[in-house]
């Protein structure tokens, strides 16, 4: 008798996509050999899970799921795919590596040391998503110095399409980086 196999449970959806961030991040480290001739692949898989960033949540709602552990930790998904970016751009010698590394080291030890001192998440989240902006935009940039048009134009138009698309998860995200950093700033 044959057994069918069994739905994926809808619920579990939204967590797959963020999930599949870190495989992101996973795949763009298996780049690193390939080295700079790569950066078009890293840059489509960045595009990638990013999509998948700007789907999880709102799919997560349509579908009324309770939080789950990796809900909960969607960021710090996001923060992997974007430090396997930083790490293939410094280990393939697109970002010299001196500077990259050093910049990786500090950005990383302040971000942690963040949350281990005040164990306020929403601070070390702002630290961190302020400490990240070159990694995330920058290796856009350099495709587009590079030659590369192609994927640079299409990062450009995601971002114009993800604001169109969600103008008001764009706001609270950026609410929510603000509310931080006057956290750091008022020291509480």
């Amino acid at each position: 008798m044959y057994n069918a196999p069994k739905p994926m449970n809808r619920k579990a959806l939204p967590d797959l996509l963020t999930l599949s961030r870190g495989a992101v991040g996973m795949a763009i480290l298996g780049l690193i050999p390939a080295g700079s001739a790569a950066l078009t692949s890293v840059l489509w898989l960045l595009l990638l899970g990013w999509t998948t960033d700007l789907v999880d949540g709102r799919l997560a709602r349509r579908l009324e799921t309770a939080p789950t552990w990796v809900g909960e930790h969607e960021f710090h998904f996001d923060m992997l795919m974007v430090l396997s970016s930083a790490v293939y751009l410094v280990a393939t010698g697109l970002v010299h590596r001196g500077v990259g590394l050093v910049y990786l080291l500090v950005a990383v030890s302040l971000s942690v040391l963040s949350y281990t001192r005040t164990g306020e998440f929403l601070k070390f989240k702002s630290l961190t998503m302020l400490l990240a902006v070159p990694w995330v935009f920058g290796p856009y940039v350099l495709a587009y110095l590079r030659g590369e048009t192609l994927v640079a134009y299409a990062g450009v138009l995601w971002i114009l399409f993800a604001l169109l698309a969600d103008w008001r998860r764009f706001g609270g995200v950026v609410g929510e980086f603000l509310q931080g950093a006057r956290a750091f700033i008022r020291r509480t």
